[in-house]
């Protein structure tokens, strides 16, 4: 990580941080028009929380299955917060395309 850091500079970090957070931002929105998902911050940079309809580890589990591969289930982070059940935490990157937005926004909308 250092290495790469030390490449990019300070212009070049600037850029992937500012790429984290725009493709972040189009994720949220992408997944907040599915109905019954609501993202759960005001703010975030890169990773945030939705809100599902549904538990998130069973969401999570069907999205493997169509070969989608999402983010981590609230309930394995806070196991004894009954809340947590339905929250899924997930991150973007600079590495995060339009594609790929595209491909989890539909394939959380059908197991939904």
């Amino acid at each position: 990580i250092t290495v790469h850091m030390t490449l990019l500079g300070e212009d070049g970090l600037r850029r992937v941080a500012m790429l984290n957070h725009q493709n972040a931002c189009k994720t949220a929105d992408a997944l907040s028009a599915i109905p019954n998902v609501s993202v759960i911050q005001n703010s975030f940079f890169n990773e945030f929380t939705v809100r599902l309809p549904k538990n998130a580890e069973v969401v999570v589990n069907d999205l493997a299955g169509k070969g989608v591969i999402a983010g981590a289930p609230g309930g394995r982070l806070w196991p004894d917060d009954p809340d947590a059940e339905k929250l899924l935490i997930l991150a973007a990157t600079e590495c995060t395309s339009d594609t790929d937005i595209e491909e989890l926004s539909s394939a959380l909308a059908s197991v939904l």
